[in-house]
């Protein structure tokens, strides 16, 4: 999108008196075979549309201890299974416009022409027409530039689930029952034998479970006054949320994660009128993996966009190219008569959303008289804004 816009003007002087003042505009497919000529170049805009994706991705993780959440805290809603989710929430369409490579003109300057009256050009940095023999006003134009910011979403890092109560070994006392004979009697000697091994699942969660119990009394003996310290009600309040905060932490334990992060994507596409009304892939889409090429042809659904035109330049189009006179020596300044059409994206067969644009290509282009107007352009399309005829002055 065009961040700023430049103009500059190209003063030309030397107006012949009493002649008819003239400008001579050319497809810079007629200069090739040409050389030698001074003056400067002009592009007349297409319009490209920008498709700006928001999907959400929901992504579920069990708790190491989901099995155990019924028996030791009662708890039924739990994650049992790790899944990912991912929905399209937002679809938007903008366009812009930037130079048409097949739309290049130039002016030619003959400085035996121009005498007396100044004669100047506005441009946008890219080089389409603003303005000629008139100021234009960019502070309107600037303020149609959307600035948006990207948001992720934040799952955790990798020691969310690291929450024990001290160590993950527990000592294990067994007692070894030895028979020994001694000077014919036969006695019983019982030897305790210590040795540490790694706790099970089940004792890890039964702890974790007394852990939460112990925390939900603190919180309880604090609302009820319990303890004999006056704590003024700040304090209270804090120690209530960091009690709260750490047995939230615990509880995922059990319950599990789940998170939802936001994933941006911008696609373009640069309409033809040749292809209009046709469908046109954009990307893939599944649930499973969000937004995927469109070479992986076995994953997901579809993703298209149709252009459909509503053919409101067909009349001007076949005036315009009925009245070209091919003796005509000159050409004033070329600008373009914009056409609206709808764009629908859709997913599979189902509609996602549409929206109506003036596509400055699916129109015609047209010329204007080879004299000296004061005209505005509107940059992103190339139509005119405002013309008004410079009068001649004879000497």
């Amino acid at each position: 999108m065009m961040r700023l816009l430049l103009s500059f003007f190209i003063l030309v002087l030397f107006m012949a008196c009493n002649t008819q003042k003239s400008i001579n505009v050319k497809h810079v497919r007629q200069m090739e075979a040409e050389a030698g000529h001074t003056g400067f170049y002009y592009a007349l805009p297409r319009t490209v549309l920008s498709f700006d994706v928001t999907v959400h991705k929901t992504e579920e993780i069990p708790g190491p201890f989901a099995e155990y959440a019924g028996t030791y805290l009662g708890l039924d809603d739990v994650i049992k299974k790790s899944s990912v989710e991912h929905k399209i929430t937002e679809i938007n369409i903008n366009s812009y416009a930037e130079p048409d490579p097949r739309q290049f003109y130039f002016v030619k300057y003959d400085p035996e022409v121009f005498e007396e009256k100044p004669f100047y050009i506005s441009l946008t940095e890219s080089g389409l027409l603003q303005s000629v023999n008139t100021d234009f006003d960019s502070e309107e134009f600037m303020q149609a530039l959307d600035k948006r910011k990207k948001e992720y979403g934040y799952f955790g890092t990798e020691d969310t689930f690291n929450y024990f109560m001290d160590t993950n070994l527990e000592e294990k006392v067994d007692t070894i029952v030895e028979m020994v004979v001694k000077d014919t009697i036969l006695e019983e000697r019982q030897i305790l034998q210590r040795s540490w091994v790694e706790k099970d699942e089940e004792t890890k969660a039964e702890e974790v479970a007394d852990f939460i119990l112990k925390i939900r009394d603190q919180k309880m003996d604090l609302v009820t006054g319990f303890h004999e310290i006056p704590y003024s009600k700040e304090t209270i309040e804090f120690m209530y949320s960091k009690l709260s905060k750490e047995e939230e932490n615990y509880l995922e334990l059990f319950t599990g994660l789940k998170s939802t992060s936001k994933i941006k994507y911008r696609f373009t596409h640069i309409p033809e009128k040749e292809q209009a009304g046709k469908k046109r892939p954009l990307f893939r889409f599944c649930e499973e993996e969000g937004v995927i090429p469109i070479a992986e042809r076995n994953k997901g659904s579809l993703v298209t966009i149709e252009l459909k035109r509503n053919q409101t330049t067909r009349q001007p189009e076949v005036f315009i190219n009925r009245n070209i006179d091919p003796e005509k020596d000159k050409d004033g300044f070329f600008y373009r008569i914009p056409e609206h059409a709808k764009v629908i994206m859709q997913k599979g067969n189902k509609n996602k959303a549409n929206a109506r644009f003036l596509i400055s290509q699916f129109g015609t282009i047209a010329t204007l008289p080879p004299e000296h107007f004061e005209i505005e352009f509107y940059p992103n399309t190339g139509f005119i804004k405002s013309i008004r005829k410079i009068e001649n002055k004879e000497e």
